[in-house]
């Protein structure tokens, strides 16, 4: 972990309400790895008061570039969304776990809405490394089907609820449609609303594979302090703070029965 003024290296509008944010990760102590997130002050003065906290989408280590990839969401989204190149940046990370992908040859990496910026970072790096990589994006409608080269060369396949592009229904419902050689020995990532995730473990369980997921939680602290970002888990003590124990965990350490199903 480690505070830095970083400069705005661009930032562009990939989809309806979605932009791509791309920094300098100089004076970063370590790169960050697909999974992790940083905190940004939105603004020097005390509105918004808290950090947002963001799921890296990339890092090129030969350019020591990082990106995040958000939504307009309220205020301190769009204190971000007018910064300019140039414009410096307050970051605190990298933060939280990652994402394992040591001795990972097959991978199905589904993203959902929003969580598409760290599974971009995940699946990049898994093909980077040899692995056999199937990319699953859901969003509602076409209009929020990202404009971006990487997820391109990715070859998605992309769900939406309108059927208005790819796959007519969810990322759940694709993955159902997939068979059982398709997912053999396959490990499966996911990041998205947390229906999608507890579907997504269940799909998992009934195809008997491996499943880690990343938790959306709003955040205060980021560094584990307040205990505002619990989630329930099956073993003691009972809870997990997704800015520290994760916010990537086994799918299977998730108490999901707190949530409803997709």
């Amino acid at each position: 972990m480690h505070q830095a003024l970083t400069v705005i290296r661009s930032i562009r509008t990939i989809a309806s309400e979605f932009l791509e944010l791309s920094f300098s990760s100089i004076g970063i102590d370590a790169p960050p790895l697909p999974g992790q997130f940083l905190t940004i002050r939105a603004s020097d003065s005390p509105i918004p008061l808290l950090r947002r906290p963001f799921a890296y989408s990339g890092h090129n280590a030969q350019t020591g570039e990082a990106s995040i990839i958000f939504q307009r969401r309220g205020p301190g989204t769009d204190i971000l969304a007018a910064k300019q190149p140039g414009d410096t940046l307050d970051v605190i990370g990298p933060l939280g776990t990652s994402f394992a992908m040591d001795g990972v040859t097959k991978a199905i990496v589904v993203a959902g809405g929003i969580g598409l910026g760290p599974m971009l970072f995940l699946a990049t790096a898994l093909r980077d490394r040899g692995c056999h990589v199937r990319f699953v994006f859901g969003c509602r409608t076409k209009a929020m089907v990202p404009d971006l080269d990487a997820f391109r060369t990715l070859s998605p396949a992309i769900c939406t609820d309108d059927g208005s592009a790819g796959f007519h229904g969810t990322t759940v419902s694709y993955l159902h449609s997939l068979t059982d050689s398709d997912t053999r020995d396959t490990r499966v990532f996911a990041c998205g609303p947390t229906p999608m995730l507890k579907a997504c473990h269940g799909f998992a369980v009934e195809r008997g594979v491996r499943c880690q997921v990343s938790m959306e939680q709003t955040m205060a602290c980021g560094v584990g302090a307040c205990m505002g970002c619990v989630v329930k888990t099956v073993k003691a003590p009972g809870f997990a703070r997704v800015c520290h124990e994760g916010p990537v965990f086994e799918s299977g350490e998730i108490l999901w029965e707190v949530w409803s199903a997709e």
